[in-house]
C-alpha cells in the first residue's frame, strides 16, 4: 500500500521544468531511495510534498487524501518530517532549545522544561544519539549537528522521514550506525525515503528505488533486481561515466606546507594537539577523521580565519587557495552569478566591466562544464554540482602553489565529483600541492598520495598509499577498515 502517491506532478521555476510529470509512489513501512544528479529534481520535489513549493499540476496523495500544503507547518502536523542536506539551526542555541524551538510543551504557557527534557532525553538513549542537551549547537561537530536535526524530527513524531544526502558528512562508521537507525525506524512503522548519490549505500538499505533525471522518473526497481551498472547508467543516460586521471610520478623534496606542534585551545577545549604534518610539492595529503576532531580548526587557521594557536604553520607560496565545506554560507554569494562570484578573489570586484565578467563566465562554463541556462544567472539557480564547479574553479584560477580542498565533492553527482577529482589530479601533476580535507574515505584513498588520520586533534597515523595495493579489493577493505578504527581511536 501506497503511503504517499505523486500522480502527473509538474513543478516549473520560470522556463526551468523542475519536475516534469512525475508519477511516484512510495510504500508504507519501507526505504525508498531517490537517486539522480544535481538539478534532476530530487529535492525540488520533496520540498513540493513537503510544503515549500507548491506544484503547478498533478496531484499529491498522503494516506488516500489529496494534499497540498501551504507551508512546511502543515507538513509538519501531519507528522512529515525533512532532514534537509544543510542544516537549520541556531548556533547561539543549546541542543535543547533548538528542537523544541516552535513546538514547546508548554504548561500554562510556560515551557515545561523537566517534561520535555526527559521527553529527549528519552529520544537519544534509544536511538544511541550521544548529545547533550545542554551543549550549544557551536560547540558541535557536523554529524552531531546532523543528530540534533533528526531529534527534531523524532520529537514532532514524523512518521515520514525524508533524507536528503543524509551520508555526505558521515564516516564509515557513522553511516552503520545511521542505517541502523534507519533500519530501527523501519521496524517502528516508519517510512524514509533518502535522497542520495551514494550506490553502494543504496545497495545496502533501499527497498525500493527511483531515479530521476532532468526532472522525470526514467527508473524503479525493487531491491531485489538492484544493481550498480544499472543505477549508474540510468542516473548520466547514454553518456559514459569517466574513470579518474592517473596521477604521475610525486617524488619532490621541496615542501610547500609544514606544519610543526600545532596547538589551539577553544572554549577551554583543545581542538589541536601537537600536530603535525607537511607537504611536498605535486603532492596531496588527505586529512581523514571524523567530523569534529580539529578539521574546522585546522581549516580556519590555514585560511587566517583563526590566529591564536600555538607553532609554527610554514608556507612555502605566494597565496592560498581554498575549497570550503560548506558552498552555501562560505563559497559563494547566491544571488551573484558566475563571474560576479568568480572575480570575489579580486581586490575590487566591483569595478570589473561587464564584458570582463561575461568573458570568465564563458571561460569557466566551457573549461570546467558548469551548466548554466544563463551566464548571468545567480548562483542560486545552479544545482550543487555546478554551484562546486564555479567555487572550485575560481579557487584553481588563482594559480596557487597551495590548494585547501575541504569536502571538495560534498553532496554533488557522480560526473561532477568524477570532474573534480580529475581537475584535483591535473592541479597535483602540474607540481600544486593539496591539502584534501575529507571524510569520504573513496575520495581519500582514489585521490592522496599520504593519509593523515586525525583524531582529537592529532595525526595519529601517516599511510603513504605507494604501500598499498588499492586495486586488491581485499586489500583496500582491510585499510579501510583499518582506517576506520585509527578515526574513532582505536589501534594508535
Amino acid at each position: 500500500m501506497n503511503i504517499i502517491q505523486f500522480n502527473n506532478v509538474t513543478k516549473r521555476f520560470g522556463d526551468l521544468t523542475a519536475n516534469d510529470n512525475i508519477t511516484l509512489g512510495i510504500k508504507r513501512n519501507t526505504v525508498h531511495c531517490i537517486l539522480g544528479e544535481n538539478g534532476a529534481g530530487k529535492t525540488t520535489l520533496m520540498k513540493v510534498f513537503c510544503g515549500f513549493y507548491r506544484h503547478d499540476s498533478g496531484e499529491i496523495f498522503f494516506k488516500d487524501n489529496e494534499v497540498r500544503y501551504k507551508s512546511p507547518l502543515d507538513a509538519i502536523k501531519s507528522n512529515i518530517g525533512m532532514l534537509h542536506q544543510h542544516f537549520m539551526l541556531i548556533d547561539d542555541f543549546t541542543v535543547l532549545e533548538n528542537v523544541v524551538l516552535g513546538n514547546e510543551i508548554t504548561k500554562k504557557n510556560v515551557i515545561n522544561y523537566p517534561e520535555t527534557r526527559a521527553v529527549l532525553q528519552t529520544q537519544i538513549d534509544k536511538y544511541n544519539l550521544g548529545l547533550r542537551l545542554e551543549t550549544k549547537v557551536s560547540d558541535l561537530s557536523v554529524s552531531e549537528h546532523q543528530k540534533v536535526e533528526l531529534l527534531k524530527l523524532l520529537y514532532r513524531n514524523s512518521e515520514v522521514l525524508i533524507f536528503d544526502e543524509p551520508t555526505a558528512v558521515l564516516s564509515p562508521l557513522e553511516v552503520s550506525e545511521f542505517f541502523k537507525i534507519v533500519r530501527k525506524f523501519v521496524s517502528e512503522g516508519k517510512t524514509i525515503i533518502l535522497i542520495t548519490h551514494k550506490l553502494k549505500e543504496v545497495l545496502e538499505i533501499a527497498d525500493y528505488v527511483t531515479v530521476l533525471r532532468k526532472g522525470r522518473v526514467v527508473f524503479e526497481t525493487a531491491k531485489d533486481n538492484l544493481n550498480i551498472p544499472d543505477l549508474g547508467k540510468a542516473i548520466v543516460g547514454d553518456i559514459s561515466i569517466k574513470e579518474i586521471d592517473q596521477k604521475s610520478s610525486s617524488k619532490s623534496s621541496e615542501f610547500i606546507l609544514k606544519i610543526s606542534e600545532l596547538n589551539y585551545h577553544k572554549n577551554n577545549i583543545n581542538k589541536l594537539n601537537n600536530l603535525n604534518f607537511k607537504i611536498s610539492k605535486g603532492s596531496v595529503y588527505g586529512i581523514c577523521g571524523v567530523e569534529g576532531n580539529g578539521q574546522n580548526e585546522l581549516a580556519d587557521i590555514l585560511t587566517g580565519v583563526s590566529g591564536h594557536y600555538t607553532g609554527e604553520v610554514n608556507v612555502n607560496s605566494d597565496s592560498v587557495a581554498f575549497v570550503p565545506d560548506d558552498r552555501i554560507s562560505k563559497g559563494m554569494i547566491k544571488e551573484f552569478s558566475i563571474g560576479e562570484n568568480v572575480t570575489l578573489k579580486h581586490s575590487s570586484p566591483f569595478l570589473i566591466k561587464r564584458s570582463s565578467l561575461n568573458k570568465i563566465s564563458k571561460r569557466i562554463i566551457d573549461d570546467f562544464d558548469v551548466r548554466v541556462p544563463d551566464i548571468t544567472v545567480p548562483l542560486r539557480y545552479l544545482s550543487g554540482g555546478n554551484q562546486q564547479k564555479v567555487i572550485f574553479a575560481r579557487e584553481v584560477l588563482t594559480e596557487s602553489g597551495l590548494l585547501i580542498l575541504y569536502q571538495p565533492t560534498r553532496g554533488v553527482d557522480i560526473n561532477s565529483t568524477i570532474f573534480i577529482h580529475n581537475r584535483i589530479i591535473e592541479q597535483r601533476n602540474k607540481g600544486k600541492s593539496i591539502l584534501l580535507i575529507s571524510s569520504d574515505l573513496d575520495e581519500l584513498l582514489s585521490l592522496s598520495d599520504i593519509i593523515g588520520v586525525i583524531y582529537k586533534g592529532k595525526i595519529v597515523k601517516e599511510l603513504n598509499l605507494e604501500d598499498y595495493n588499492l586495486s586488491e579489493q581485499s586489500q583496500k577493505n582491510e585499510l579501510i577498515e583499518y582506517i576506520g578504527k585509527l578515526m574513532i581511536g582505536v589501534g594508535h
